[in-house]
């Protein structure tokens, strides 16, 4: 598993990938922060109000990370999806497969590598938002003494862990739709498309389905369960459910599935 993980980096380490991943990641961080604060006092995205006064809060330092959530998620997806649906287009699995015969071991280091890297991901997210929220602070009125307390600190350490969380959520389904449709092209698509535009369409007609579709689940914890109505217990419940079925027949078809490309 070790010598999996470790092979896994070196696609993901390489310079274009890098640069691109995380120079979209800081442009976006970057943008919801910014509107975050200039919408004070204004109509948010999703129809809320921002004062001043919500933005002073121990939890005000990482709203506009929230602000992101689903885009750092969609992140995830992508990276997943393209590294693992690419390892059957290009058919490199096979010949990863003569060194490593142990398919579970082999899927499980792979894994773990893109875990650490949607991690990494969606911390200099967070360090982006962060910094431009300090920056941004003094210029809309936002005090910022609550940020540096104790309460704050334990705000952005919830914050980062509910992204982390939300990340990872979409890319347990990057890697299903990858092994499932075993194509970059194909898993990015679908998986996209299931979370976007098909859960928003069902949640607007039928508003219950929020309580039980994953990509609104995941949205629920990444902003700590604040001003939705699943509890965020339930929510991370119900998304561990989601993820463990995931996970179960995605290590099925790894392991029995025979090996085409």
């Amino acid at each position: 598993m070790a010598r999996a993980f470790l092979a896994e980096w070196l696609p993901l380490r390489r310079r274009r990938f890098v640069v691109g991943t995380f120079s979209a990641t800081a442009a976006v961080a970057a943008l919801g922060a910014v509107l975050t604060f200039m919408a004070t006092g204004g109509r948010e995205f999703y129809g809320d109000y921002l004062h001043t006064t919500a933005l002073s809060r121990p939890s005000g330092m990482v709203e506009g990370l929230n602000t992101i959530s689903i885009l750092l998620g969609v992140v995830g997806l992508c990276v997943v999806a393209a590294a693992l649906g690419g390892d059957y287009s290009r058919g490199t699995l096979r010949n990863q497969l003569m060194a490593q015969p142990h398919r579970l071991q082999l899927f499980a280091g792979k894994c773990l590598a893109l875990a650490s890297f949607v991690t990494l991901v969606v911390l200099a997210a967070a360090a982006v938002s962060v910094a431009l929220s300090f920056a941004f602070a003094p210029i809309k009125g936002v005090s910022t003494a609550a940020w540096l307390s104790a309460a704050g600190m334990r705000e952005l350490g919830k914050g980062i862990l509910n992204n982390l969380l939300n990340a990872w959520g979409y890319a347990v389904l990057g890697a299903f739709v990858a092994i499932v449709f075993r194509s970059p092209a194909a898993a990015i698509s679908v998986g996209l498309a299931y979370v976007l535009p098909v859960e928003i369409i069902v949640t607007g007609i039928w508003g219950a389905a929020g309580h039980w579709l994953p990509g609104q689940l995941l949205q629920d914890i990444a902003n700590g369960g604040h001003g939705y109505t699943t509890a965020y217990a339930d929510a991370t419940l119900r998304v561990l459910l989601y993820g463990l079925v995931a996970a179960l027949v995605t290590a099925l078809l790894v392991r029995y599935r025979d090996m085409t490309s």
